[in-house]
């Protein structure tokens, strides 16, 4: 399945290894899976990197702040 780097940045957002998540919801489920994901959380996404800016962080990002 091919992702565009808006879809990765949707699903960066909410999952934290993109890959992972993508390869295991495609052998687990389905390619519908993935969109229905990208379209569930890209309005947020969208939301909340346009209002932080430069502060802006990925799911990723954010479980690291927490464990510091």
């Amino acid at each position: 399945m091919k992702l565009s780097e808006l879809d990765r940045a949707v699903l960066a957002h909410v999952v934290v290894d993109v890959d992972a998540w993508v390869s295991h919801a495609l052998t687990h489920a389905s390619e519908n899976a993935v969109n229905q994901k990208i379209n569930r959380w890209k309005e947020n996404y969208i939301l909340e990197n346009q209002s932080l800016g430069s502060d802006y962080k990925t799911r990723a990002g954010r479980e690291l702040d927490q464990q510091l």
